[in-house]
């Protein structure tokens, strides 16, 4: 039975090529979409399960007090060893803590992502070492863990084990043991295990009074086997309470712990100061899952609409299979099969199609910084999950066009009075509601691709910022001297100014945050350690004292605020804020410049208080005003210069522009490009789907337009007639998707201060573009049916 359903389907899409040809193409679109989500989906699920009792493992979490309510992924240094002795339920305990900094060995230096881990970690995560001892390789101080990765960096073909390299301002260590990162898919990315006791050497009182602040350290622990988190609960509310501050304590200090699953780490939102790596924000995906699912439904619709829309041939057929004693289910196992054979054929076209969007997908920025790419060779598990779907896919798509054609009553379809009384026919109104349903969804996703495009647009051109990000070069001085590295960059053809600033607006970084107070008024201002050359070349407007100069700056006595704190601070307007006293944290200082509110992040208003102050200690790079036709020979000879006077790490020179758009344009602008290609697609199956339908109205009406035209109709009168009905149901999508896609686009460009209006040149340039699409594909077919000689379509009435 089955060998005949498919061999009846095979010559049945055969001999309907150009049906069958829309319906693969369409379905592998949407088919391919949803296998690349489908295969990220995979490499999420998959972190962290390679541990011993993943199912057991959780890390503890630390809401502070404050007006923060979401809970930080560190947690106090001293947590995990009252854990393990003194809490009932929990197996094994173990703490962490993230560095970041250069290893070198033989005056070779590498950026190593590095965690300072105890000799519990190797009980509670699955890393396996490759050379050492789990138990030992991290008992001593000064002992390291390193990859299969490094070791060859450092040591070449050179057996690692027992070697030393240097660790950037801490000093030299042993390796102790090698694994092979590359093998394991965890949320926990290193190059380097260092030896928690060397922390208890050299920053033994950081961890004492680290109950305080809780933000640099992660606890992980397994619970025992039955033991929920709820179970351990009160012990976490007793350790509250014995070793947290009070809540009168000032700052923001540790207040409560939670346990988060593992498990509930891919797919999630990034808690702040979080460790993981790889982990897909929800949102990201939840993003590309909507858009793959909506082209994916638009190809079922196709499928759906033209099957049933071929309801005049198939169901002579189905009456003659009826009459010869064909059951229901059998002749509904014979569309479904049809429909299973279809998307199969997909499924090869999709994973065609596959190869090109995983690499696109892993050249986007987002994901090569959260690293989380994916690979299409995951073995015959994956692809059998992926036949599966096929499967799946065409069996839904089949199930409805099979139900209602096996409806159909051999006496009723199989009498002489033929078309106009087919019960296909009449099956207008489920066809109608999925083709407006399709071009729905195209002019949304078309829509939000423009508006997307306008916002990126925006940002790019930045003119009310108040910053000056072109021609500004940026170098992180790392371990270079400041004074001498300077000194040498201003003899550098095209470097016209240099200054020395800690980080930057809009490049990502938020800056730090440091209480301003007057009289009774305190506001928390965020706080840019620059000085006045670095004022200059950032184009900060200012109005100042008449004492202000140089020299009054940099003697750290004064700060420059904007607007919005002078204004939190209680004064009446800017100006009366000059030359005014207010406490920095523990320093007097005294107002002596005002600069207009200007944005430090895309995404907050400018009305935050910002304060900028001279301040050595914090800086942490240089910047410079560059001359615009030699940047790029002005950036190469920075680098070289800087590695005079720092030959361990390797240069960090970039310009400003770059990473203010690397930091969230560029992301952005790839949404943007994902979400056009999605429009793109949606359009074309929907105008793909309209020409199959238009194709079989045309062949179903072929009799009425020939008499029509005998009777004198012309041929603009004859496509009118024929297109109306298909132009008013794109004409209902677009008054449907318009509303929404404004709804839609409203909400997420709330997120962002500095952002676009809506206009309605947008929305109505969108509509006019589908329905001109939606025109073409009608009128092709309309215009040619209108064109034929009625001697041709009557000659045998």
């Amino acid at each position: 039975m089955l060998r005949n359903y498919i061999k009846i389907a095979l010559r049945t899409l055969w001999r309907q090529k150009g049906i069958t040809a829309i319906n693969v193409l369409g379905l592998a679109a949407g088919m391919a979409v949803c296998l690349l989500v489908g295969l990220l989906f995979w490499d999420q699920g998959t972190h962290d399960d390679f541990h011993p009792d993943s199912e057991r493992l959780h890390r503890v979490t630390t809401t502070h007090q404050g007006n923060n309510p979401d809970p930080y992924a560190s947690s106090p240094a001293r947590l995990a060893p009252v854990l393990r002795t003194g809490v009932t339920g929990i197996e094994a305990a173990t703490r962490l803590r993230r560095t970041d900094r250069t290893v070198s060995q033989d005056n070779r230096g590498f950026r190593a992502r590095g965690l300072y881990a105890e000799p519990q970690f190797f009980d509670l995560f699955g890393f396996r070492l490759e050379a050492g001892s789990a138990a030992e390789a991290l008992s001593d101080p000064y002992s390291a863990v390193i990859t299969q990765d490094l070791a060859t960096r450092l040591y070449g073909d050179q057996n690692p084990m027992g070697r030393t390299f240097q660790l950037t301002e801490v000093g030299s260590f042993t390796v102790t043991g090698v694994v092979n990162r590359d093998a394991y898919r965890s949320h926990l990315d290193f190059d380097v295990l260092y030896s928690f006791a060397t922390i208890r050497q050299t920053r033994s009182d950081e961890i004492e009074r680290d109950w305080t602040q809780g933000l640099s350290y992660y606890t992980y622990l397994r619970l025992a086997p039955g033991t929920t988190p709820e179970d351990v609960g009160p012990s976490l509310r007793s350790i509250e309470d014995q070793y947290l501050p009070p809540e009168s304590a000032e700052g923001t200090p540790p207040s409560q712990f939670q346990l988060q699953p593992l498990s509930a780490l891919p797919l999630s939102e990034a808690l702040p100061n979080e460790i993981a790596t790889g982990m897909l924000p929800a949102s990201v995906g939840y993003f590309l899952g909507i858009l793959a699912t909506m082209v994916l439904l638009a190809a079922g619709f196709n499928y759906v609409n033209l099957s049933t829309a071929r309801s005049l041939t198939r169901a002579r057929e189905v009456g003659i299979r009826k009459t010869v004693g064909a059951r229901r289910r059998q002749v509904m196992g014979q569309f479904v099969a049809e429909g299973a054979v279809v998307s199969l054929l997909a499924l090869g076209l999709a994973l065609v199609l596959l190869q090109g969007l995983v690499h696109l997908y892993n050249q986007l920025s987002i994901h090569q910084t959260l690293a989380a790419q994916i690979d299409v060779r995951q073995g015959p598990l994956v692809y059998g999950a992926f036949v599966l779907f096929a499967l799946a896919v065409g069996g839904l798509a089949g199930l409805y066009p099979a139900w209602r054609l096996s409806k159909f009553r051999p006496a009723q379809v199989l009498k002489a009075s033929g078309q106009s009384e087919t019960p296909g026919l009449g099956w207008t109104a489920p066809r109608k509601v999925l083709t407006v349903l399709q071009f729905t969804v195209a002019i949304v996703v078309i829509v939000t691709a423009a508006l997307v495009y306008q916002q990126v647009q925006h940002m790019k051109q930045r003119d009310k910022e108040g910053v000056q990000t072109d021609h500004v070069g940026r170098v992180a001085l790392q371990d270079a001297p400041l004074g001498p590295f300077r000194q040498e960059a201003r003899g550098i053809s095209g470097v016209e100014q240099v200054g020395a600033v800690r980080n930057l607006p809009l490049s990502g970084q938020t800056g730090g945050r440091l209480p301003l107070n007057r009289e009774k008024e305190s506001v928390s201002a965020r706080y840019y350690p620059a000085d006045h050359e670095a004022l200059q070349i950032l184009g900060i407007p200012l109005t100042t004292t008449d004492d202000w100069s140089e020299a009054r700056f940099e003697s750290g006595q004064v700060i420059v605020a904007n607007e919005a704190a002078t204004r939190a601070l209680g004064f009446e307007s800017a100006k009366s804020a000059l030359g005014a006293l207010v406490m920095m944290d523990t320093t007097q200082v005294r107002i002596a410049a005002i600069t207009p509110n200007f944005y430090t992040r895309f995404t907050e208003s400018p009305d935050l208080p910002v304060v900028f102050r001279y301040d050595p200690v914090e800086f942490r790079a240089v910047i410079l005003e560059v001359a615009p036709s030699q940047e790029q020979a002005a950036l190469t000879a920075l680098s070289t210069t800087w590695q005079q006077f720092d030959s361990v790490n390797p240069p960090d020179v970039r310009l400003y522009d770059e990473i203010v758009r690397s930091g969230i344009i560029t992301p952005i602008a790839e949404a943007g490009g994902v979400l056009a290609l999605a429009a793109a697609l949606a359009a074309l199956i929907g105008c793909l789907g309209l020409l199959g339908i238009a194709t079989y109205t045309v062949q179903t009406r072929t009799r009425e337009i020939g008499i029509r035209k005998a009777l004198g109709a012309t041929v603009p009168s004859v496509v009118g007639l024929l297109s109306k009905d298909f132009l008013w149901l794109v004409g209902a999508a677009v008054g449907l998707g318009l509303p929404l896609a404004w709804w839609l686009n409203r909400l997420w460009l709330r997120g962002f201060a500095y952002r676009i209006e809506l206009g309605v040149w947008t929305f109505a340039l969108s509509a006019v573009g589908l329905g001109v699409l939606a025109f073409l594909a009608v009128v092709s077919q309309t215009v040619r049916a209108a064109r034929t000689d009625p001697a041709q379509t009557l000659r045998d009435e």
